[in-house]
């Protein structure tokens, strides 16, 4: 009889698992790709404002941030608003030129190549960088919990 508990048990537990991606995916509301690609458009006013906190605001608290124009990665909002701080200073405008948008439930991934034009020495410029955002759902918010942007390897010296 003990075996035959067990095996009824094993198989529950097999066609529990089994089932239990199709369960989850359920679960998880619909998520159109055009509305991660505007968390970019979002991020982007943010910058517009010239205030570094506008900008980190869009961050977890948890959140890392590897910024292009600086050698050091950023751990928690206070140095990510810190980084900020001098990019804005730059008056930077960015455009995405190529995206490729993942959703996976509470989690959704953008990355591709965006261009910045930027205010440097009082003379116009652009830069174009590789980007990676990876946001979390948190309530009723999508926020970024992973940030890298370097810059194309085909600009530097």
């Amino acid at each position: 009889m003990t075996y035959l508990f067990f095996l009824f048990m094993s198989v529950i537990g097999v066609l529990w698992l089994s089932c239990y991606p199709a369960i989850a995916a359920e679960n998880c509301p619909v998520v159109p790709k055009a509305d991660i690609s505007a968390l970019f458009q979002q991020w982007n006013q943010s910058l517009q404002t010239g205030q570094p906190a506008e900008v980190a605001n869009h961050y977890a608290d948890d959140a890392i941030l590897v910024p292009t124009i600086s050698n050091g990665v950023r751990h928690n909002p206070g140095e990510i608003e810190d980084y900020f701080q001098k990019f804005i200073s730059f008056h930077p405008d960015g455009r995405i030129e190529e995206e490729n948008i993942q959703i996976y439930c509470d989690i959704a991934v953008n990355s591709g190549i965006y261009t910045f034009t930027l205010i440097k020495k009082g003379l116009p410029a652009e830069m174009r960088a590789r980007f990676t955002f990876v946001y979390h759902k948190v309530g009723d918010r999508w926020l970024i919990v992973d940030h890298h942007s370097s810059a194309m390897p085909e600009n530097s010296p």
